[in-house]
Order: C-alpha cells, then structure tokens, then sequence
C-alpha cells in the first residue's frame, strides 16, 4: 500500500465530519460532479494528446511515456484537494449524512465520501490505457479498459477500501442492534440486554477476523497452487512450526497477478484460515533458495506479530487527533470547523510518522527473523530426508534440502539476492517509501550477517534448494 493510497482513503473518510457552509442540497452533488467530471476530461485529454504526437512522430516513445506518468501522477494527488473541496467546499459530506438511506449507514456514507477520489483514480488509470490503444499498444476495448482498471482496483485501493467498508458494516450493524435492543431492555431479556448486545458485536468481529483471508481470495485472483510448491511450502512452514491443517492451518494459494508481480503476503490476523499467497512470478521465477527466502519473511511477520503492532501503532494518532480537536474547537483563535479540521490533520500526520517508523522497524526484524527460520526449516529438512535415505525411502526435491548445512549467514545472503530479486522490476520499489527501507539499507543490514560466509569450497554457493 502506497502512501497516496493510504492518504486518498483516510482523507476521504476524515471528512465525514465535516461541517456544511450551507444548507445542504443537491447543488453540492451537482457540483461535485461537474468538478471530478472537468478533470477526468482534462486527464484524457492530455493522454490523447500525447499519443497524438507520438502518432505524428512529433514525440518520441519514451518521452511520451515520461511525459504521461508525470502529468497522471500530477492529476491523482490532485484528487486529495479535490476530495477536500468537494466535502468541504460545496458540503458533499453533509448532504450524504442527511439523505434517507445513508444516514444511518457509516458504509454506504464511507462510499459516497470515497467517490471523488477513487474517480480520479481511475480516470488517470483509464486515460494510461487509451494512451497506449491509441498508439497501438493495446486493443482498443471498452471491456478491456473496464477490467484493466478492475485489475489495478484490486491491485491497489481494494486492499484497504473492501475491508474498511466490511468493519463499518459491522458497525452499522452494531448500531442498529443498540438501537432496537440496548435502548429496550425488555425486548431481548431484561437487564441482560446489554451483555447480549456486546457478545454479538464480539462474535460479529471474531468472524470477521476469520473470515478475511476469504474476503482477500475475492480482491485477490487465487488459483491452486502445484502439488509440487505445495509440499514444498508446506514442508518449510511445518517445520518453523506453523500447521498446514487442513481446516485450522495455513492454506496457500497462487496469485494470479497476470505476470506483473513478483511478491508474496499472507493474510489473516488469527490462526485458523490463514492464507499465504504467493504470486505466479515468484513461483515460476525464483529459485528455490529465494523462494524459501520471501517465504520465511511473510512468515517472520505472522511470528513476531507484526500485524498486531501495525495496528497498535494508529492509537496514538486517534489520541493526538481527539485531544488537539476538543483543545482546538474551544480555542479563540479557531473556528470549530477549522479546529476539528487542524486536529483531524495532526492525527493524520502521527499516523504516518507512527506507523511508518512501525512498518519500517518490522520489516528489517522480519528480514532478521527469517534468516533464523530458513536455518531452521532446512536443518530440519535435512535431518528428514537423511532418515528417509537411511531407511530406504524415496526423497523428493520438494523438501528443500540443501547440499551442504544451511547457516544463519547464508540465509543472509540468500534474503539479499531474493530482495534484489524481488524489486529488480520495478527501480521504484528499491527506494526509500512510507511503509518500506530502501533496498540498499535491507542489503546492508543482511551484509553484516553475512559476513563472513564460512569456508565451504569453490561450490559453496551451488545450493540445492
């Protein structure tokens, strides 16, 4: 998740509260919409006229492509200030709150609040493909657009927007249950209404939680994973001690991503139904060391819980965000529209400062962690192929079994050529970011533990993984 992603949907539902300038009316949506509408023409327009040059031969190629992600890079943070304007300018968020179906429905608000922005979104997605079928690139196709457009939606925003929006159901739900029942005592049992109330909004959450990794299979395009990487995944997770039960364990799944990424994640918070997903390049690309590598690191983020702690790190900023508010709105110096504003703006900058140093902290622990969990998932995997030489048995190359012992330093070594790997294809990725070190700072780091490798011959780094 990238920091404009993050920033679109927070800010976008940050302004929920926003107060209304005026009476609200169908002229907020009106204008709201002629707004977004003027710039998805205008991001159109700049892409037809770039393939326009190249056509003529007036522009080449690449600078027409460079000139493009510029000017759509430009237009999608520009739907932040629009987002702003549309809510805050014209009360778009105000008229959402007092419309008959969606004022009692934080979900179906969070929707219309969402709207502005995610259309801009798309628009510059759209206007990056009839750039390229206007050139010949692609096909031109209505259908085509729609589900290039769906497959970065579910690439991209989905992963934050679908489960947001299922936890504000849960919330509608929770509110309606209070109200037709919490406020009633007799009409679910007397006193006891209210224990009931809270042990259906815990059991609504609970199922949830399990339930997520089915949620990721409906953002994700999942398909079964070989007989061979099974065996060979789920030896390795066995032997850091992860279950690969049938109903309680770890499932994995290939991730169709069409080719375009190379990466992996598993998704769950508690226990039974985790998935671990693996993309279709990491598993027909990697070899088998850096495979074991990525591996281990998803999983180094479920042993040390850092899922858990991501999420502890957004507290601090609703503090800071509830505390500067309510000094804020009864302040001299601020109107209280514009005090809950500078406060819901401070909140928003903890959580990116908080959760960034977070996310930045956890990812070089599990780059750490999983160097300890590969020596672990082979040394075990060696002793087992050894018995079942010893006994006679058939061994498999879908064990993992090394050649010669796996050690902490090697592991190091081989989690900095998967790194390496893993972002070759994309030079943005290698860059310092929100939520990721740079690469240089990951290698180095994985360096000093590596160094130095021991002394096992000329073919020390042939490994039969």
């Amino acid at each position: 998740m990238t920091l404009y992603i993050f920033l679109l949907v927070i800010v976008s539902l940050m302004c929920g509260s926003s107060p209304a300038v005026a009476e609200p009316s169908s002229r907020a949506v009106m204008a709201s919409v002629l707004l977004v509408s003027g710039w998805v023409l205008l991001a159109h327009i700049a892409a037809r006229l770039l393939a326009r040059q190249v056509i003529r031969g007036s522009l080449e190629y690449g600078e027409a492509v460079g000139f493009l992600r510029m000017q759509m890079e430009t237009f999608r943070w520009f739907a932040l200030p629009i987002t702003l304007l549309c809510h805050y300018g014209f009360s778009l968020s105000a008229w959402l709150r007092v419309q008959p179906i969606l004022e009692d429905s934080m979900a179906f608000q969070a929707i219309g609040l969402l709207a502005p922005g995610l259309t801009l979104l798309l628009a510059t997605w759209s206007a990056e493909y009839w750039f390229a079928a206007i050139i010949g690139i692609q096909e031109k196709s209505v259908k085509k657009a729609l589900g290039a457009m769906t497959q970065m939606m579910r690439s991209g925003p989905a992963w934050l927007i679908l489960p947001t929006l299922v936890f504000l159901s849960l919330g509608d739900i929770a509110g309606k249950v209070q109200t037709d029942y919490f406020t009633d005592p007799d009409a679910i049992g007397g006193g006891n209404s209210g224990n009931l109330v809270w042990w259906l909004i815990g059991l609504g959450v609970a199922a949830i939680a399990v339930a997520l990794p089915y949620l990721v299979r409906l953002i994700a395009k999942t398909e079964p994973v070989s007989d061979v990487h099974r065996r060979e995944v789920e030896t390795w997770l066995q032997r850091c001690g992860i279950s690969t039960h049938r109903l309680f364990g770890m499932k994995t799944a290939r991730w169709n991503t069409g080719g375009r990424l190379l990466n992996a994640m598993v998704a769950g918070i508690v226990r039974p139904g985790r998935l671990l997903l693996l993309s279709d390049r990491l598993l027909d690309e990697l070899p088998r060391g850096q495979r074991l590598m990525v591996v281990m690191h998803e999983i180094a983020h479920v042993r040390r819980f850092h899922v858990p702690i991501r999420m502890a790190a957004i507290l601090p900023a609703w503090v800071v965000s509830s505390w500067s508010s309510a000094i804020l709105i009864d302040s001299q110096w601020l109107t209280p529209s514009m005090g809950a504003a500078v406060g819901g703006a401070l909140g928003l900058i903890t959580t990116v400062v908080v959760l960034g140093t977070v996310s930045h902290l956890s990812e070089l622990d599990a780059d750490a962690t999983a160097c300890r969990l590969a020596v672990r998932a082979c040394d075990a995997s060696r002793d087992r192929e050894r018995r079942r030489t010893e006994s006679g048995e058939p061994t498999g190359q879908s064990t993992g079994m090394l050649d010669v012992p796996m050690t902490r330093e090697m592991a190091a070594e081989m989690m900095a050529d998967a790194l390496t790997r893993v972002t070759a294809d994309h030079p943005s990725s290698r860059k310092f970011s929100w939520l990721h070190p740079s690469l240089a700072t990951r290698v180095a780091r994985l360096r000093r533990i590596s160094r130095p490798l021991p002394d096992l011959g000329s073919d020390s780094h042939t490994l039969a993984i």
